[in-house]
């Protein structure tokens, strides 16, 4: 179940990316989020799933609705900047590197009533991953958004 939902959470955040219509590609962001949402209640952290639905996906929206008023229903045209995309995946790996990198800590530091660490810290790594690609993903997001922007206001 987890690998389906993480699947399709990955197939909407690519989407999101790739599709040229900003509706669809925030429908695409926000089915993103909700799924995440379904996914945090899958591995019982229920309050973390609610606050993820109610909260990020509903702030998220309003933002994009924000957006969508700013830019209107097209993206502007902009060049490809290759650049950008390679800085956002060094971010994701950085990222990824610096809090994997902690599990040991972790395992060291925990008190000794804590049941099961290797599951916490498999757990751990689960949502370290899916934090970093999500901050990867707006990182890049935004600097393509800035530099559309900016070729539309030099027009």
């Amino acid at each position: 179940m987890n690998l389906v939902l993480l699947s399709a959470v990955m197939l909407l955040a690519i989407g999101s990316l790739v599709i040229k219509k900003s509706v669809p590609a925030m429908i695409s962001f926000i089915l993103m989020m909700f799924l995440l949402g379904l996914y945090y209640i899958n591995l019982d952290a229920k309050m973390l799933g609610l606050f993820q639905i109610f909260i990020y996906t509903g702030g998220i929206m309003v933002l994009m609705l924000f957006g969508v008023t700013i830019i209107g229903l097209e993206f502007p045209k902009a060049k490809s900047k290759p650049l950008n995309a390679a800085a956002a995946f060094l971010f994701f790996v950085t990222l990824s590197a610096l809090f994997l990198r902690g599990v040991d800590t972790l395992q060291k530091v925990a008190p000794q009533n804590v049941e099961d660490i290797e599951l916490f810290s498999a757990s751990y790594s689960d949502f370290v991953i899916i934090f970093a690609l999500i901050a990867s993903s707006l990182l890049y997001g935004t600097v393509k958004m800035n530099s559309t922007l900016k070729a539309r206001r030099s027009k």
